[in-house]
């Protein structure tokens, strides 16, 4: 029970630091001269400011009690046994097939799955249909909520079918060495996987239309040429018929990578403004941050599946948590909730190299448009309509954000 107890304990803290850094976080974008400060600046409207505010205190608020809910839950859940529960349903499911290890494995983080998908499901709702329609953005009926949950369900058990069935076989039959030849496998179907998600799993969930010839059109396929970037297409997405919030991405590799723009991004922006932020995401792919991403993720799991060969036949870890003995199916479930402790704690990391990426993608952009004033406008404007907060305390960036707050991205734009 040492396990178990040390496990929770744990937990508990993660939870604690994670509410000092969000309350750390309210306490510095609540402070007057701040605002007065950022307002001022960044010439924002004071009215869309305030908006940002009490945006930003309800999703304050909505993290601190679901993160309560959530945590309290799982540990109820983990504490009186409930993975052994699980495993024991899946067993018996399964008793005619007791040969077929993968299967009851398979079946195990199904249940798992939908159980963590029921949890997660009413403050998905809440957030959708109180949070985000208090604040004027969601635009997304009950119907296609719920639509969206079954397709992620669907897609879900289908992808993770193939990724975990992969894995447990390659465990099953590899031998001693499986760490490595599971590595090479779940690379080479996340690869697929990103080549595909343009073409045939994006479509799912939105519709894609080619941007019609105009101005934006040979602007964007000009600015494309420039930085000698082949794209092998031009769409809008349909974002509004669930959000306002408005954004625009690259997506794929090889021959299939997309400039995708959310229609909201359309509305709100200039012609010359977009092409600044297709500027920015572009610069990620011609500083090659796209690639050393991938090659960071796939060397990362290289080394996760080796050290869970070397934790695999500790039976102490398994018999904690409830579970009958070692399992495969067993190893790589107590493995993940563990390691999810070494991810918070290495997180400032890799919160630290996407800042540094963005703040050299913003000064790529600046120089490959014709005015840089064009990127700070846009920015604004985005944090505008976003209602996002512009101000961050630096210890609650340090750790979660992937983007600098508004303030300091505009502060180094001006400096190049």
């Amino acid at each position: 029970m040492f396990l178990l107890k040390l496990f929770v304990t744990l937990q508990l803290m993660k939870f604690a630091i994670e509410t000092l850094l969000a309350t750390l976080n309210k306490r510095y974008y609540e402070n007057p001269e701040r605002q007065e400060e950022v307002v001022k600046v960044l010439k924002i409207n004071p009215q869309k400011f305030q908006k940002a505010l009490e945006y930003s205190r309800d999703k304050y608020w909505y993290s601190i009690v679901s993160g309560s809910i959530n945590l309290t839950g799982f540990l109820i859940f983990l504490y009186f046994g409930g993975f052994g529960y699980v495993e024991a349903i899946s067993i018996d499911l399964l008793q005619n097939y007791e040969s077929y290890k993968i299967l009851t494995g398979l079946v195990f983080f199904a249940l798992l799955g939908f159980l963590s998908s029921l949890m997660s499901l009413p403050f998905d709702y809440y957030y959708t249909f109180v949070l985000e329609q208090k604040h004027g953005f969601n635009r997304q009926q009950p119907s296609g909520f719920f639509s969206d949950w079954i397709k992620g369900q669907v897609i879900g058990v289908i992808l993770g079918g193939i990724f975990l069935g992969s894995i447990l076989w390659v465990m099953d039959v590899m031998g001693s060495n499986w760490w490595l030849w599971a590595w090479l496998t779940i690379s080479m179907i996340q690869l697929l996987t990103i080549w595909i998600y343009p073409s045939l799993l994006a479509p799912i969930f939105n519709k894609f239309t080619p941007i019609q010839d105009g101005a934006l059109k040979d602007e964007i396929f000009s600015l494309a040429e420039k930085v000698n970037f082949k794209a092998s297409g031009l769409f809008s997405m349909d974002a509004s018929k669930r959000s306002t919030h408005g954004n625009a991405y690259f997506t794929g590799v090889f021959n299939e990578k997309r400039i995708v723009l959310f229609d909201t991004l359309l509305d709100s922006l200039s012609v010359k403004e977009i092409i600044a932020v297709l500027a920015h995401e572009l610069g990620h792919f011609k500083l090659n941050h796209v690639r050393w991403m991938l090659i960071r993720g796939t060397l990362m799991m290289g080394l996760i599946f080796y050290l869970l060969s070397v934790c695999l036949p500790l039976e102490p870890f398994y018999r904690s948590f409830y579970l009958d003995g070692v399992s495969h199916y067993g190893a790589l479930l107590v493995f993940s909730l563990w390691f999810n402790m070494v991810t918070f704690m290495i997180s400032p990391l890799g919160s630290w190299l996407s800042r540094r990426n963005e703040f050299a993608a913003d000064k790529f952009a600046v120089h490959h448009v014709e005015d840089r004033s064009l990127l700070p406008a846009a920015l604004i404007k985005l944090s505008e309509t976003n209602h996002s907060m512009p101000l961050a305390h630096p210890i609650y960036s340090f750790f979660y954000h992937s983007h600098p707050p508004l303030m300091e991205r505009i502060s180094a734009i001006h400096a190049k």
